[in-house]
């Protein structure tokens, strides 16, 4: 499996230099002042191999012999045979965030399977298709996007005159994209194709969500991305001409 997502998420939650690239020599760290730094609620990292066969007879070898107390645990493009395993021998999770970039990052029998296991045993789980769609309504995991500012990106936008003034990140794409757009929009005018703006910026950063036919939404995943990109808009849309938010 790819891990590059994984690392850029773990980068964005302590707030790891270096995480976003975007800008390269002209970076006005923008993260900055938002204090992102969550190394200590990180109970750990643990690592699976990136290569395995098709079918495997036994997912138990794969599995560490302990893992640290932890409240939430989010598994990212993790073989489901091993995800299961992993929670019969360690079910001390509070909630469960499997986030789904990739339609084949878990099988419509494994999201069944690991949706009865933590309904038997009263374990919160949501499978965020992008995960920049988590966005749960109560419980541990609305405290976890709560207090990590993670999730359904969602912007605080002040306007002046038709000018956009300031734009403030209340919650951003858990790959860390929302500071990138938030950004980009500073210093915009409303009468600015600002739909057009916020596509051009995700295509920027780059956007992680997969590009391939997803059956679900009959749709690429990365569309539906850009789509709940485009949401943060919402709270001007009445300054906003309304043939582009209808794109």
């Amino acid at each position: 499996m790819n891990t590059s997502f994984a690392d850029r998420f773990i980068g964005h939650l302590s707030d790891k230099k270096g995480v976003c690239t975007t800008c390269d020599r002209e970076c006005m760290d923008c993260r900055s002042g938002y204090n992102l730094d969550f190394s200590e609620s990180i109970a750990g990292v643990i690592r699976f191999p990136s290569t395995l066969s098709a079918i495997i007879d036994d997912p138990k070898i794969f599995l560490p012999k302990e893992v640290p107390v932890h409240d939430v645990l989010i598994p990212i493009a993790i073989n489901e045979e091993i995800l299961l395993a992993f929670l019969e021998r360690f079910p001390i999770s509070k909630g469960l965030i499997v986030p789904l970039e990739e339609s084949n990052w878990i099988s419509p029998y494994g999201k069944g399977s690991v949706t009865n296991f933590c309904k038997q045993r009263g374990i919160e789980v949501v499978f965020p298709k992008p995960f920049c769609a988590f966005d749960p309504e109560e419980g541990v995991l609305r405290e976890f996007r709560r207090r990590f500012r993670i999730g359904k990106p969602e912007l605080h936008i002040r306007l002046k005159e038709g000018i956009i003034e300031e734009v403030k990140v209340l919650s951003s794409a858990p790959c860390g994209a929302t500071y990138f757009t938030a950004r980009g929009l500073t210093g915009k005018s409303v009468d600015e194709d600002l739909v057009f703006s916020i596509d051009k910026l995700l295509s920027s950063y780059p956007c992680t969500a997969g590009s391939d036919l997803d059956r679900e939404f009959q749709d690429s995943i990365i569309h539906q991305a850009v789509k709940i990109q485009r949401g943060i808009l919402r709270s001007i849309e009445q300054y906003i001409p309304r043939h582009a938010m209808e794109r």
